[in-house]
């Protein structure tokens, strides 16, 4: 089971009474503290915790000698620093000694904190699962190299225990070479049943596990969007890049390289003459979509495409044009679609 257990520290009641709220629906182990020595002792007596979050204005020292320290004392613990002086000197002294994973500027976001903190706990797990495989690898080692040297003395004694060895190894590579023949085999049939169970569709190609062909252009698209398969609107451009991640997590299509696609992209695949319709069924509000995707979707997609720091770009195929929304802009004809290369 996941380690859950988060520890905030802040010199500023406000923080910590908001985070306690606002961090209550996660279910974390979350505890808060207020000065240096109080978190080192909590640290030492019901520790480990998956994340730390740190003010660098603390009363003894400043956030990063205290994330240092605990960096020696758990350097599996995931840092958080919250500051409201992004200098660099401050960033120096992160990158050189405490290796902070994600940094929180104040006044606080926070939807922006919820967010890092769940991040910093995904972070925690994969360092401990990173851990666990360095263990087994340093055991694995060491009965190796006890084998090789067991292996040496008898190898010696023995004259025809040599014969053996160079059987075995034979095997192992004819072995491997038939598990190589064999996966090969098995991808190409895939591939061949996928080929033979698509549709062709003018310039497209619609195959059965919700992806379609662009001919033209060699590019792969996802048949359904994030409407279809989510059931809902995306909540902006962030979740949809979230979103990737979890597609290509879950290898839709049997494929793990999803993307956002680029305005030119969607333009080149704009159906001025289309007739499908969106997930609100009305039908004077007809979309450009490709034939060979469902219909159901949205009738606006992001891109991957930013503009400044806070907004990026998404098509509409309601009329074939783009624009440029905040990043956050919630539009209930808002969707996700993913492309690949």
């Amino acid at each position: 089971m996941a380690n859950k257990k988060v520890l905030m520290v802040d010199r500023e009641k406000v923080v910590l009474t908001t985070a306690k709220k606002l961090l209550a629906p996660e279910n974390y182990d979350l505890i808060l503290c207020s000065e240096v020595d109080e978190a080192l002792e909590i640290i030492s007596d019901k520790g480990p915790f998956a994340v730390v979050v740190s003010d660098n204005q603390l009363a003894a020292m400043r956030g990063t000698e205290f994330l240092t320290k605990l960096k020696s004392l758990a350097p599996d613990t995931v840092r958080i620093l919250m500051t409201a002086h992004n200098d660099s000197q401050l960033i120096a002294d992160v990158v050189n000694t405490s290796e902070v994973f994600r940094f929180l500027k104040k006044p606080l976001d926070y939807k922006v904190v919820v967010r890092t903190i769940g991040e910093g706990i995904e972070e925690n797990e994969r360092l401990l699962e990173l851990g666990a495989r360095k263990a087994e690898h340093e055991k694995l080692s060491a009965e190796k190299s006890e084998l090789e040297n067991e292996t040496a003395h008898l190898d010696s004694t023995i004259e025809g225990l040599k014969k053996v060895k160079k059987t075995l190894v034979f095997a192992l590579i004819a072995m491997v070479m038939v598990f190589g023949i064999f996966e090969g085999y098995t991808s190409w049939a895939k591939n061949q049943k996928k080929q033979e169970t698509s549709i062709k569709m003018g310039d497209w190609i619609k195959f059965v596990d919700g992806t379609a062909k662009d001919t033209r252009t060699n590019l792969m698209w996802m048949a359904r969007d994030f409407r279809i398969l989510e059931k809902r609107q995306p909540i902006g451009w962030e979740e949809a890049n979230v979103w990737v991640e979890k597609i290509n997590e879950e290898k839709y299509g049997g494929y793990s390289d999803w993307r956002l696609p680029t305005i030119k992209e969607f333009e080149a695949i704009y159906k001025e003459d289309g007739k499908q319709l969106a997930y609100d069924r009305k039908e004077n509000f007809t979309l450009g979509n490709p034939d060979a995707f469902e219909s159901g979707g949205g009738y606006g997609f992001w891109s991957n495409e930013q503009m400044g720091l806070d907004s990026a770009r998404y098509f509409f195929f309601l009329g074939g044009y783009s624009k440029t929304s905040l990043k956050s802009y919630n539009n209930p004809t808002l969707s996700v679609r993913l492309v690949r290369n």
